[in-house]
Protein backbone atom coordinates (compact mmCIF):
# COMPACT_ATOMS: atom_id res chain seq x y z
CA UNK A 1 0.00 0.00 0.00
CA UNK A 2 1.51 3.40 -1.01
CA UNK A 3 2.38 5.87 1.72
CA UNK A 4 -0.01 8.81 2.10
CA UNK A 5 0.95 11.92 0.17
CA UNK A 6 2.03 14.73 2.46
CA UNK A 7 3.36 18.26 2.17
CA UNK A 8 2.98 20.23 -1.05
CA UNK A 9 2.19 17.10 -3.07
CA UNK A 10 -1.00 16.73 -1.01
CA UNK A 11 -2.32 19.83 -2.84
CA UNK A 12 -2.30 17.91 -6.14
CA UNK A 13 -5.33 16.15 -7.52
CA UNK A 14 -2.95 13.89 -9.44
CA UNK A 15 0.57 13.69 -10.81
CA UNK A 16 0.63 14.10 -14.57
CA UNK A 17 4.37 13.58 -15.23
CA UNK A 18 6.90 12.04 -12.86
CA UNK A 19 10.41 13.41 -12.41
CA UNK A 20 11.76 10.38 -14.31
CA UNK A 21 9.43 10.96 -17.28
CA UNK A 22 10.39 14.64 -17.40
CA UNK A 23 14.14 14.00 -17.22
CA UNK A 24 14.01 11.32 -19.90
CA UNK A 25 12.12 13.57 -22.30
CA UNK A 26 14.33 16.60 -21.62
CA UNK A 27 17.41 14.48 -22.40
CA UNK A 28 15.80 13.31 -25.68
CA UNK A 29 14.96 16.89 -26.64
CA UNK A 30 18.57 17.93 -25.94
CA UNK A 31 19.88 15.09 -28.12
CA UNK A 32 17.78 16.40 -31.03
CA UNK A 33 19.01 19.95 -30.44
CA UNK A 34 22.62 18.69 -30.32
CA UNK A 35 22.13 17.19 -33.79
CA UNK A 36 20.38 20.27 -35.14
CA UNK A 37 22.89 22.82 -33.82
CA UNK A 38 26.08 20.76 -34.24
CA UNK A 39 29.06 23.08 -34.74
CA UNK A 40 27.10 26.25 -33.95
CA UNK A 41 26.89 28.72 -31.10
CA UNK A 42 23.32 29.05 -29.89
CA UNK A 43 21.66 32.07 -28.30
CA UNK A 44 19.01 30.73 -25.92
CA UNK A 45 16.19 33.07 -24.97
CA UNK A 46 14.41 31.53 -21.98
CA UNK A 47 11.10 32.71 -20.58
CA UNK A 48 11.19 32.92 -16.82
CA UNK A 49 10.07 32.06 -14.27
CA UNK A 50 8.09 29.01 -15.38
CA UNK A 51 10.75 27.59 -17.69
CA UNK A 52 13.56 27.82 -15.11
CA UNK A 53 13.81 24.10 -14.29
CA UNK A 54 13.25 22.97 -17.89
CA UNK A 55 15.88 25.36 -19.27
CA UNK A 56 18.45 24.51 -16.59
CA UNK A 57 18.06 20.77 -17.17
CA UNK A 58 18.03 21.09 -20.97
CA UNK A 59 21.11 23.32 -21.11
CA UNK A 60 23.12 20.84 -19.01
CA UNK A 61 22.63 18.30 -21.83
CA UNK A 62 23.66 20.59 -24.71
CA UNK A 63 27.06 20.01 -26.33
CA UNK A 64 27.54 23.40 -27.99
CA UNK A 65 28.46 26.87 -26.78
CA UNK A 66 25.39 28.68 -25.48
CA UNK A 67 24.64 32.33 -24.79
CA UNK A 68 21.79 32.48 -22.29
CA UNK A 69 19.33 35.37 -22.08
CA UNK A 70 16.32 35.38 -19.79
CA UNK A 71 13.14 37.33 -20.22
CA UNK A 72 9.99 37.67 -18.16
CA UNK A 73 6.88 37.47 -20.28
CA UNK A 74 3.41 36.35 -19.36
CA UNK A 75 -0.22 36.60 -20.26
CA UNK A 76 -1.50 34.93 -17.06
CA UNK A 77 -0.81 37.65 -14.46
CA UNK A 78 -1.54 35.40 -11.45
CA UNK A 79 -4.64 33.59 -12.68
CA UNK A 80 -5.31 30.18 -14.19
CA UNK A 81 -6.25 31.48 -17.65
CA UNK A 82 -4.58 33.85 -20.09
CA UNK A 83 -5.53 37.51 -19.71
CA UNK A 84 -5.12 38.01 -23.46
CA UNK A 85 -2.39 40.63 -22.95
CA UNK A 86 1.32 39.85 -22.99
CA UNK A 87 3.58 41.71 -20.57
CA UNK A 88 7.32 41.44 -21.12
CA UNK A 89 10.52 43.07 -19.99
CA UNK A 90 12.67 43.17 -23.15
CA UNK A 91 16.20 44.20 -22.06
CA UNK A 92 17.61 47.28 -23.75
CA UNK A 93 20.19 46.41 -26.38
CA UNK A 94 19.14 42.77 -26.76
CA UNK A 95 19.73 42.05 -30.45
CA UNK A 96 19.74 38.63 -32.14
CA UNK A 97 20.73 39.78 -35.64
CA UNK A 98 22.64 37.00 -37.42
CA UNK A 99 22.49 34.60 -34.45
CA UNK A 100 21.03 31.10 -34.17
CA UNK A 101 18.27 31.59 -31.59
CA UNK A 102 16.49 28.97 -29.53
CA UNK A 103 13.40 30.34 -27.75
CA UNK A 104 12.40 28.17 -24.77
CA UNK A 105 9.23 28.25 -22.68
CA UNK A 106 7.55 25.96 -20.21
CA UNK A 107 4.15 25.62 -21.86
CA UNK A 108 2.31 26.39 -25.08
CA UNK A 109 -1.25 27.28 -24.17
CA UNK A 110 -3.02 30.03 -26.15
CA UNK A 111 0.03 30.71 -28.33
CA UNK A 112 -0.18 34.41 -27.54
CA UNK A 113 3.04 34.87 -25.54
CA UNK A 114 5.20 32.72 -27.81
CA UNK A 115 3.84 34.28 -31.01
CA UNK A 116 4.55 37.80 -29.72
CA UNK A 117 8.10 36.81 -28.73
CA UNK A 118 8.81 34.90 -31.95
CA UNK A 119 7.67 37.93 -33.95
CA UNK A 120 9.92 40.23 -31.90
CA UNK A 121 12.97 37.97 -32.35
CA UNK A 122 12.23 37.35 -36.06
CA UNK A 123 12.08 41.12 -36.65
CA UNK A 124 15.74 41.27 -35.56
CA UNK A 125 16.73 39.00 -38.47
CA UNK A 126 18.41 36.09 -36.66
CA UNK A 127 20.29 33.50 -38.74
CA UNK A 128 17.74 30.94 -37.51
CA UNK A 129 14.92 30.78 -34.98
CA UNK A 130 13.67 27.63 -33.32
CA UNK A 131 11.15 27.30 -30.48
CA UNK A 132 10.89 24.59 -27.85
CA UNK A 133 8.42 24.01 -25.04
CA UNK A 134 8.22 21.35 -22.40
CA UNK A 135 4.42 21.13 -22.59
CA UNK A 136 1.87 21.87 -25.29
CA UNK A 137 -1.80 21.87 -24.38
CA UNK A 138 -4.19 20.17 -26.79
CA UNK A 139 -6.45 23.12 -27.43
CA UNK A 140 -7.36 25.76 -29.96
CA UNK A 141 -4.82 28.57 -30.04
CA UNK A 142 -5.61 32.28 -29.93
CA UNK A 143 -2.59 32.81 -32.21
CA UNK A 144 -0.84 30.26 -34.38
CA UNK A 145 2.80 29.81 -33.47
CA UNK A 146 5.54 27.59 -34.87
CA UNK A 147 7.01 25.27 -32.22
CA UNK A 148 9.57 22.81 -33.51
CA UNK A 149 10.31 21.00 -30.24
CA UNK A 150 7.60 19.78 -27.87
CA UNK A 151 8.32 17.68 -24.80
CA UNK A 152 4.81 16.45 -24.02
CA UNK A 153 1.32 17.12 -25.30
CA UNK A 154 -1.17 17.39 -22.45
CA UNK A 155 -4.87 17.95 -22.09
CA UNK A 156 -6.13 21.49 -21.49
CA UNK A 157 -5.63 21.50 -17.73
CA UNK A 158 -3.89 23.94 -15.41
CA UNK A 159 -0.59 22.40 -14.33
CA UNK A 160 1.95 23.18 -11.63
CA UNK A 161 5.38 21.93 -10.68
CA UNK A 162 8.80 21.75 -12.31
CA UNK A 163 8.88 25.56 -12.45
CA UNK A 164 5.21 26.22 -13.16
CA UNK A 165 3.16 27.87 -10.46
CA UNK A 166 -0.18 28.96 -9.17
CA UNK A 167 0.14 32.40 -7.53
CA UNK A 168 3.83 31.84 -6.89
CA UNK A 169 3.46 28.39 -5.28
CA UNK A 170 4.36 24.86 -6.38
CA UNK A 171 7.33 25.75 -8.65
CA UNK A 172 9.62 23.55 -6.56
CA UNK A 173 7.74 20.29 -7.19
CA UNK A 174 9.95 17.79 -9.04
CA UNK A 175 6.90 16.48 -10.91
CA UNK A 176 4.13 18.14 -12.94
CA UNK A 177 0.64 17.80 -11.55
CA UNK A 178 -2.92 19.01 -11.57
CA UNK A 179 -3.97 21.08 -8.58
CA UNK A 180 -6.72 19.80 -6.35
CA UNK A 181 -9.64 22.21 -6.98
CA UNK A 182 -10.41 22.25 -3.25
Amino acid sequence: MPAPVTGVLADLERILLTPEQIQSRVAAMAAELNRHYAGKVVSVLALMDGALFFVADLLRHLDMPVRLYTLSASSYHGGTASSGQVRMNWPAGLDFRGQDVLLLDDILDTGLTLSVLRDKVAAQQPASLRTGVLLAKKRERVRDVVVEDIGFEIEDEFVVGYGMDYQGRFRNLPCIGILNPA
